[in-house]
């Protein structure tokens, strides 16, 4: 049998790791659990990685830079005539939304991560990193807004990045609390409003 290059190994149990988290919750992820969902034996993970505590910060750089990546097609499309503000907010806003709908698993282990890199010291620069990133790709999304609706924001970009990925994050989490699609989406679209009207004509 070939022997699997530790490169690939890893990301397989990243994979698993993932894979239990959405199922039973961090508590219950043992080395033992990862092992048995990636259908290898725990002599391979130690060989793979010296912690479980390594294993995480492996896990949640993917995760992050997972949805980072698929968030980079959250900006309303380039168009040759004016877009309303209103409306190129709320297609940003509702890209946003519909993944988050259709990978809830995703997102709820993204914040099961946060709070426990949150809680350990070891981690919590990879917590202040993880949403380094959400408020910078808010604030791309939002110059792609300022951009196709020939606009300019009246506030700073990073402000704007900040309330932007803050409203999204809360939003998705009320949701996975109650999973009320209508009550998200009608608070979505209220948002939208508000924001837009933080615009000026370019």
């Amino acid at each position: 049998m070939a022997r699997v290059p530790v490169g690939q190994r890893r990301q397989e149990l990243v994979e698993a790791a993932f894979r239990v988290i959405a199922a039973s919750g961090i508590q219950k992820t043992t080395t033992r659990a990862i092992c048995a969902e990636a259908g290898v034996n725990q002599g391979i993970f130690h060989y793979c990685f010296n912690s479980k505590k390594e294993l995480f910060q492996e896990l949640i750089r993917s995760v992050v830079t997972g949805m980072v990546e698929t968030s980079a097609e959250i900006k309303p499309a380039r168009s040759d005539t004016d877009t309303d503000t209103a409306t190129a907010v709320r297609t940003v806003f509702d890209t946003a939304w519909q993944h988050a709908r259709a990978h809830p698993d995703r997102h709820l282990v993204g914040y099961e991560l946060t709070t426990m890199a949150l809680r350990d010291d070891e981690l919590s620069d990879l917590a202040a990193w993880q949403y380094r990133q959400y408020f910078e790709q808010s604030v791309r999304a939002m110059a792609a807004v300022e951009e196709s609706a020939h606009i300019r924001w009246s506030i700073p970009m990073p402000v704007l990045g900040r309330m932007v990925a803050t409203i999204l994050d809360g939003l998705v989490l009320g949701w996975l609390a109650d999973r009320d699609d209508d009550a998200t989406e009608r608070a979505l679209t209220q948002f939208a409003d508000v924001v837009a009207e933080l615009a000026i004509e370019g």
